[in-house]
């Protein structure tokens, strides 16, 4: 099974950005985190930029963040992220999209309890696969 949603990126706007939105949709922020509340210390962030917000509102739902001002670019603030159930098929669609592409974060199992993955495919489209591990 697949799950696409969208995650935007607000490089320092994501607060402003939750608001607007909530203010068009109501909905809820169904999470929340900044950087400086990160497990690790992540390099080139800004510790009061929004790490990850998710935000639902109408059945839908789209992921936030103010992404890392190094990497993010303007004119690709956006990443299509695909909810999987099933690690090796998340294995196999990441080698495929990132062939010919970029891999801007490896598969790997992360703090929150997913393995999770971050490219750039051959024609710049920004792809993250996250799989809950069980």
């Amino acid at each position: 099974m697949y799950q696409l949603t969208p995650y935007l990126f607000f490089a320092g706007r994501c607060e402003e950005a939750l608001d607007f939105y909530h203010q068009c949709f109501g909905g809820v922020v169904v999470t929340k985190q900044l950087f400086k509340d990160a497990p690790q210390v992540i390099e080139a962030a800004e510790p009061n930029w929004v790490m990850h917000a998710e935000f639902e509102a109408f059945g839908m739902k789209f992921m936030l963040s103010d992404g890392i001002l190094a990497q993010e670019r303007s004119g690709n603030n956006i990443a299509l992220s695909i909810v999987l159930t099933d690690l090796d098929e998340q294995a196999r669609l990441f080698d495929k999209l990132s062939h010919g592409g970029h891999i801007m974060m490896p598969l790997a199992d992360t703090p929150w309890g997913a393995r999770f993955g971050k490219l750039e495919d051959q024609f710049g489209v920004r792809w993250m696969l996250h799989c809950e591990l069980v």
